[in-house]
């Protein structure tokens, strides 16, 4: 007998979220041209609505020449752990060519055997299509040579601060659409962290039509490392994510 579908819905708006915290990727001292890509290993703690809700781990991984692998992970705590299952991903694949960020690959899966809550979406660039399922239905798209998946966007825009571009409008693939989205400098702020008492740019992402806001703290003495992120709905704060440690 098919158990019941594991609840999702919490688990992909934490790792969208801490997708939207972005990465220690990009080496803002070189040119544009000779931008690169680090592997890194960060943990952050996220909290859910006032409560700590456990910890996230992205990492930045090389692949085959001028491709990498994009991950983060979920692990729950407490109660948390009977509505998230742990070891939930998402990950994408995607090539850097020194300036512009292309997804290959993407992937979304909570951890159980099921697969009525997974997304897994291959990118056709001779084609402009993106195709797979998500959430056991079927995916047809045709793309913009820019769009993005909900991971490789946070890659896309750091790699606009890395070069000195501001980050601008963005498409990403979400599940069985294509969404815009925009983004907005939102000024500076000096605050504590794990690592110490940072000075941050403040950056947020909306889209048209819809409540919710991210807003995240990037760190340009850390190559624009995100050490804060808030996902926010009519204004309240639902989910929090705070950098706990950076190995580069």
């Amino acid at each position: 007998m098919r158990r019941p579908a594991r609840k999702f819905t919490f688990l992909s708006a934490s790792l969208l979220a801490l997708g939207l915290a972005g990465t220690r990727a990009i080496d803002a001292q070189a040119p544009a041209a000779a931008a690169t890509l680090k592997p890194f290993v960060a943990r952050y703690k996220v909290e859910a609505f006032g409560f700590l809700a456990g910890t996230a781990e992205i990492s930045l991984e090389n692949g085959a020449p001028g491709e990498y692998q994009y991950r983060t992970t979920l692990n729950p705590h407490g109660l948390f752990r009977f509505a998230i299952p742990s070891g939930a991903t998402l990950t994408t694949w995607v090539r850097f060519d020194g300036s512009r960020v292309q997804p290959l690959r993407y992937r979304e899966e909570d951890g159980s055997s099921d697969t009525d809550k997974d997304v897994a979406l291959e990118f056709d660039w001779t084609r402009a299509l993106v195709q797979g399922t998500a959430h056991d239905e079927l995916v047809r798209l045709a793309v913009a040579a820019d769009t993005q998946d909900p991971l490789s966007l946070q890659l896309a825009v750091l790699a606009d601060l890395a070069s000195g571009r501001e980050p601008h409008g963005y498409a990403m693939v979400d599940k069985t659409k294509v969404k815009q989205y925009a983004y907005k400098a939102e000024g500076t702020a000096r605050i504590p962290t794990e690592l110490g008492t940072l000075d941050t740019v403040i950056y947020s992402s909306s889209r048209a039509g819809s409540s919710k806001v991210t807003r995240v703290w990037y760190a340009p003495s850390l190559d624009f490392t995100a050490v804060r992120s808030d996902d926010l709905d009519d204004g309240k704060v639902r989910i929090r994510m705070t950098i706990l440690s950076l190995k580069r």
